[in-house]
C-alpha cells in the first residue's frame, strides 16, 4: 500500500510529538527519584538549552551545506533512540547530565529539520501544512493523557522505558517523510548561517519569534503550582491543558485561509498582540472558568506566532537557507525560553503569579518587532543574496 504524502507528512508528526507526551511531564518526576536534586534539575535544563542553542544551528548549516535532510533526520532519530536508552544503566548526577546533554544534541533538530522537508514539500504539493502538524498535537495530548496512568501503574522508575518505543516509533516517523528538495551543489552556501545572521531583517525575525515563544516561560514553568495555589485542584488543571492543545489543534486544522490571506509577519504580529490580554489577566485571575478563556488565547499567542515563524522561513527565504534559519529560529527561542525561566524563577517566588507580566511585556517586544519586520517585508528590496 503506497502512502499519500500528506500521510507520510501526519505520521511524521504523530511520532515526533507522542514520545515527548510521556517524556517530558515523566522525566523531571523521574530525575527526581533518581536522587536529582530541585537545583541540580536546574542546571540539567540550562545545560541542556545551552547545548541545543550551540548545536541545531551546526546541523542545520551542515545540511545546507551537503544536503541530505531526510537522511541526516533519519540517523538523529536512531542516535535519540540509543542516548535515550542509555538512561536505563545511568546513575549520578553526572552520569544523567552527560546522557541529557547528548540526548538534546541529537535529538534537538529532528523537529526542525522535519519542519523544513514538510513545509517545502506542502508548498511544492499545494498541501495544508497546518492540518499536517495538526497530528503532531494529537499525538502529544493522547500520549499525555495516557502517560500519567501508565507511570502511576508501573512506577516513576518505569519512565525511560515506557518513553524507549515510542521515541523508537520516531525512527519510523523520520522514514515516512518523503525525499527532501535537492538543491543543486551550485547554489549550496558555504557558511549559511553567518550570511544570516548578517541580515538585520532575518536577526528582527529571530527577536520576534523568541520572544513570542518564550512569552510561554511561567505558563510552562509555573502554571500548574500556580493554578493550584489559587485554589484549583488537579482536574480542572488537567482541563486547562488540554483547552490550550485544542485551540492549538483547531487553528493548525482550520488555519489555511488564514495562512493563505496574511503574511508571515502579520501572523506572528497578530499571535503576539494577544499576549497582552492573556499574560496580563493571568497575573491577577483566580476563577477557573477565566483561566478557560485565557487558555483559549493559546491559538493566537502560540499557534500563529509559531505557524507565522514556518512560513517566514519558507516564503522569504531560499530553500538553500532553509534548514539554518528553521534551526536558529528554534535555538534562539529555547534560549530566550530558558533564561526567561531562571530569572523568572526568584520573581515567581516571591510574588506569584504577578510574574505574568513579564510574560506580557515579552508579547509586547515580540509585536513591536513583528509589526517592524512586516513593514520591512513588505518593502522588499531584502534577502538572502549570494556569498561573497
Amino acid at each position: 500500500m503506497t502512502l499519500s504524502t500528506a500521510t507520510r507528512l501526519s505520521l511524521f508528526y504523530v511520532t515526533l510529538h507522542a514520545c515527548q507526551g510521556v517524556h517530558l511531564p515523566g522525566m523531571q518526576a523521574w530525575y527526581q527519584n533518581q536522587g536529582v536534586t530541585p537545583a541540580q534539575l536546574g542546571a540539567l535544563g540550562f545545560v541542556t538549552i545551552l547545548a541545543r542553542v550551540i548545536t541545531n544551528p551546526i546541523m542545520g548549516s551542515w545540511v545546507d551545506r551537503n544536503g541530505h535532510a531526510r537522511a541526516m533526520t533519519i540517523a538523529l532519530s536512531w542516535l535519540t533512540v540509543a542516548m535515550h536508552a542509555l538512561n536505563l544503566w545511568g546513575s549520578g548526577f553526572a552520569v544523567l547530565l552527560a546522557i541529557a546533554v547528548a540526548f538534546t544534541i541529537v535529538r534537538a533538530p529532528v523537529g526542525p529539520l522535519g519542519d523544513v522537508i514538510a513545509l517545502t514539500t506542502c508548498q511544492r504539493e499545494k498541501l495544508d501544512f497546518g492540518r499536517v502538524r495538526f497530528w503532531g498535537s494529537v499525538g502529544f495530548m493522547v500520549f499525555v493523557i495516557l502517560g500519567g496512568p501508565l507511570i502511576d501503574h508501573f512506577g516513576v522508575g518505569s519512565v525511560p522505558m515506557l518513553a524507549l518505543p515510542l521515541f523508537l516509533l520516531t525512527v519510523f516517523g523520520a522514514y515516512a517523510l518523503p525525499r527532501d528538495a535537492v538543491v543543486p551543489r551550485a547554489n549550496r552556501p558555504q557558511a549559511p548561517v553567518r550570511q544570516l545572521l548578517r541580515q538585520p531583517v532575518f536577526v528582527l525575525f529571530l527577536a520576534a519569534s523568541a520572544f513570542a515563544q518564550a512569552s510561554h516561560a511561567v505558563l510552562y514553568a509555573f502554571s500548574t503550582l500556580h493554578w493550584n495555589a489559587v485554589g484549583l485542584n488537579q482536574s480542572q488543571v488537567g482541563w486547562l491543558w488540554g483547552v490550550s492543545t485544542t485551540i492549538e489543534m483547531a487553528v493548525f486544522w482550520w488555519g489555511g485561509p488564514l495562512l493563505a490571506r496574511m503574511s508571515p509577519a502579520l501572523l506572528m504580529l497578530t499571535g503576539a498582540l494577544f499576549a497582552l490580554p492573556r499574560w496580563g489577566m493571568h497575573a491577577v485571575a483566580t476563577e477557573f472558568w477565566v483561566f478557560v478563556g485565557l487558555q483559549l488565547l493559546h491559538g493566537a499567542t502560540f499557534a500563529l506566532t509559531y505557524l507565522g515563524a514556518l512560513q517566514f522561513v519558507a516564503r522569504e527565504l531560499p530553500a538553500s537557507h532553509a534548514a539554518s534559519a528553521q534551526t536558529l529560529n528554534s535555538g534562539a527561542s529555547a534560549l530566550l525560553m530558558g533564561l526567561a525561566m531562571w530569572a523568572l524563577g526568584p520573581v515567581y517566588a516571591a510574588h506569584g503569579g504577578l510574574a505574568y507580566l513579564a510574560m506580557a511585556v515579552f508579547g509586547v517586544i515580540a509585536a513591536g518587532a513583528s509589526a517592524w519586520l512586516w513593514r520591512l517585508v513588505a518593502r522588499g528590496g531584502w534577502g538572502v543574496g549570494p556569498e561573497r
